[in-house]
C-alpha cells in the first residue's frame, strides 16, 4: 500500500465508521512499516485516519498495544488458510499469494517487535509459532518419519521462505512471484533433514576483549539486536562493557558511530567469508555449496549481528547508510551472479528473489535458539538454503553432497 493509498482510504473526518479500529491498524502497519515504529507516534497515526489522538485511545492502551495489533493482524490470514486444513500442496499456493499480500509481516516482527515489552513480545511470539505449528501438523501428517522436530524445523524454514518478499526489493508481476515462491517452498518442505547426533555447539561468550574500543563494540551489539537501536542508549552500551560515564566517548562520540563501526565489521566479515568461499570453489554450483555452508556457520555464529545488519542501517546518516547498503548490495549481488551461471534461465529478479529466501531460511533459524539448537538443524538450514537457490532435484543431488 502507498502513502497515497493510506490517505484516500481514510474516513472523514467527524465520521465513525463501524470499521474504524481496522482502518487504525492498516494505517499503523503502513507507518510502522515504512518510517519504523521509533519514528512514528500515536498523533502520526491519528493524522491518517483524520481523527483526534484520543480517538485511538478508546482502541488501544497506547502505542505498544498497536503495534502487538497490527503483527496479530498481518499473521491472521496466515492462520486462516492453515485453519482449513487439506494437503499441503493446496496449502503452498494459498500460503504463496497471503505472503505476497501481507508482505510487511517480516518487517514488523523482525525489525519493529524488538521496541516492545517482554509481555507484548510474548504474545506475538505465541501467535507465529502457533500458525508455524499448524503447518508443522500439515506436514507431519504426510511425512510422519519427520517426527515433530523435524517437521517443526521444516515448516519454519518455508515460513522463511513466505515472508522474504517484504525484505526484498523483488518486482515480479503478483502471479509470477508466487509461483516462484511455490517452487521454492515445495522442495524445502520435501527435504529430509540428514541425521545427526548431537545438536551443534553454542558460540562461545567467553572472550572478553582488553581494549575498551572492542568491549564497547561487544557490548552494543546484543543490545541492538534484542531492544533496537532506539531503545538502547550510549550509558547503556558502556554499562554491559563496565565502562563509565563519560569514558566511553572517549572511544566513541556518538551511538551512530558506534552503530557504524559494527555494520562496517559486519559487511566486511561477510566479504572475507564470501571471499575465501569463492576461491575453492569450482564451478558455480559448488560456488554456492559453499557459500551457504559458510554464510550458516557464520549466522550461527554470530547471530545479533546478523540482526543488526538487516534492522538497523536505517538509523545511520544518508552518506554512511548508503555506503552499507552498497557493500551489502554488491555482497548479494555475488550470490546473484554465481545462481544466474548455475541457473542461465533465471532472470536477475528471480535470482533475487531466490537469493533472499536462501538467505532468509538461515537468518531467521540462526536467530531463533531452540531451532538452531535442534540436532541437525545448521545443515539441514543449508540443504534448504541450496534448494531455495538452485531449485531442482537434480542441482540438489549434485551441490548438497559437496
Amino acid at each position: 500500500m502507498t502513502a497515497e493509498r493510506t490517505a484516500a482510504a481514510a474516513p472523514a473526518r467527524g465520521t465513525r465508521p463501524r470499521n474504524r479500529r481496522t482502518l487504525i491498524i492498516e494505517a499503523a502497519a503502513e507507518l510502522f512499516a515504512r518510517h519504523g515504529y521509533d519514528q512514528v507516534a500515536m498523533s502520526d497515526v491519528a493524522d491518517a485516519m483524520n481523527v483526534r489522538p484520543s480517538a485511538l485511545y478508546r482502541h488501544f492502551a497506547g502505542k505498544p498495544r498497536l503495534l502487538t495489533a497490527v503483527v496479530l493482524a498481518e499473521i491472521e490470514p496466515f492462520e486462516r488458510v492453515l485453519a482449513t486444513g487439506g494437503p499441503i500442496d493446496r496449502l503452498v499456493p494459498r500460503l504463496a499469494d497471503v505472503a505476497l499480500e501481507h508482505r510487511r509481516l517480516g518487517v514488523l516482527w523482525q525489525r519493529e517487535a524488538r521496541a516492545l515489552p517482554e509481555e507484548e513480545r510474548g504474545v506475538l511470539r505465541d501467535a507465529l509459532r502457533s500458525t508455524a505449528g499448524r503447518l508443522a501438523v500439515a506436514l507431519l501428517a504426510e511425512r510422519p518419519e519427520l517426527g515433530p522436530a523435524g517437521a517443526d524445523l521444516l515448516s519454519w524454514c518455508a515460513w522463511s521462505v513466505l515472508n522474504s518478499a517484504g525484505h526484498s526489493s523483488v518486482e515480479l508481476p503478483k502471479a509470477e512471484y508466487a509461483s516462484l515462491l511455490e517452487q521454492i517452498v515445495r522442495p524445502v518442505l520435501a527435504l529430509t533433514p540428514p541425521p545427526q547426533a548431537t545438536a551443534p555447539a553454542e558460540p562461545d561468550d567467553g572472550f572478553d576483549p582488553r581494549s575498551r574500543r572492542e568491549k564497547l563494540l561487544a557490548a552494543a551489539v546484543p543490545l541492538f539486536a534484542a531492544q533496537g537501536y532506539a531503545g538502547v542508549r550510549m550509558e547503556d552500551i558502556g554499562a554491559r562493557a563496565g565502562i563509565a560515564g563519560p569514558s566511553v566517548y572517549h572511544h566513541f562520540t556518538s551511538k551512530q558511530e558506534i552503530l557504524y563501526a559494527v555494520l562496517n565489521r559486519g559487511s566486511e566479515w561477510l566479504r572475507q567469508d564470501l571471499h575465501r568461499a569463492l576461491a575453492r570453489a569450482m564451478d558455480p554450483a559448488d560456488a554456492l555449496s559453499r557459500l551457504a555452508g559458510s554464510y550458516v556457520r557464520f549466522a550461527a555464529d554470530n547471530s545479533a549481528l546478523i540482526d543488526v545488519l538487516i534492522s538497523d542501517v536505517r538509523h545511520l546518516p544518508a552518506e554512511q547508510r548508503a555506503a552499507v547498503v552498497q557493500a551489502q548490495q554488491d555482497y548479494l549481488g555475488e550470490w546473484q551472479h554465481r545462481l544466474r551461471l548455475a541457473r542461465p534461465q533465471t532472470t536477475a529478479m528471480q535470482a533475487r528473489a531466490r537469493v533472499h529466501a536462501a538467505l532468509a531460511i538461515v537468518n531467521d533459524i540462526a536467530r531463533t535458539p531452540h531451532l538452531r539448537a535442534m540436532p541437525g538443524a545448521l545443515e539441514t538450514v543449508r540443504q534448504a538454503a541450496l534448494l531455495a537457490l538452485l531449485g531442482c532435484v537434480n542441482h540438489h543431488e549434485e551441490v548438497v553432497t559437496r
